[in-house]
Formats: structure tokens, sequence, C-alpha cells
């Protein structure tokens, strides 16, 4: 009798022991007191103005595993990373009009641009060539 009661005791220690422990608060609550003292805690303190909290967990940046990896499997998911890079910066849209403005600049002559006033300004022949390598740029990344 002694020897049951005993183990059902324990096992009921053990729920209790588990059952009570608080499970983590999602969010939290700051207060100064008349001291001038913050204070934290999971419940809003009673008569007091409180400022709900909600933690922030994990990383704030990336975290990078690389040196976990050899060096083949580190070239590979370069490799991959790279070509995932090109494929995801084609813009066929872009591409288009890219194309368009490079071709124009390239046909000679005087380019005007229109300004923020509604008014056009012919560019220099160093403004044509700035915007000559731009669209060439735009061609090479859309392309």
């Amino acid at each position: 009798m002694y020897k049951i009661f005993g183990r059902a005791l324990g096992v009921l220690a053990l729920v209790g022991a588990f059952g009570s422990t608080q499970v983590i608060a999602d969010t939290f609550y700051k207060w100064t007191d008349e001291e001038g003292v913050v204070h934290f805690g999971t419940r809003p303190p009673s008569g007091k103005e409180s400022t709900a909290i909600q933690p922030k967990t994990g990383h704030s940046e990336p975290v990078n595993y690389d040196h976990f990896a050899s060096d083949d499997e580190q070239a590979a998911a370069k490799q991959q990373q790279t070509a995932t890079q090109d494929n995801s910066n084609k813009d066929p849209e872009r591409c288009k009009v890219a194309q368009s403005n490079l071709e124009i600049l390239n046909r000679g002559g005087r380019v005007r641009e229109p300004t923020d006033d509604g008014s056009f300004i012919y560019l220099s022949e160093e403004q044509k060539a700035e915007r000559i390598e731009q669209a060439q740029e735009a061609v090479d990344e859309s392309c």
C-alpha cells in the first residue's frame, strides 16, 4: 500500500513541478516606480502606468555557417548563389527599355533629356557618354 502511495506521490510531484512552471510570456511590461527605478515583468503593475514590450528573438542578421562546409561544398554553394542571382536580375521589360535607350544614345547627334519642370536640356558629350555607360550596364544586368 505504501509502495503504491509513494509512486503516486512521486508522479504527482513530477506533474506538479512541470505543470506549474510558467510558460515564457509573449509580452513583457516596463514601468518606473516613484524612486525612478525601471522594472520589467510579465504582468502589468496595478495602479501604475506601464508599457507593453514585445521581445524580439533570433538573429538580427543572417548567420553564415560556411566555415563548417568543405572547400568543394563552399565553391558549389557560391556557384549556385551566383547563378540564382544572375537569373533573378533578368527583367525582360527593363531589358527592352535599356536596349532602346542604348540604341538612341548610339545613333549620334544631339540628345535631349526632360528636366523636372518639363523643359528639356541637351546632353553634353560627357553626359551622353555617362548615359551610354548606364544603359549598357542595364542591358548587361537585365538581358
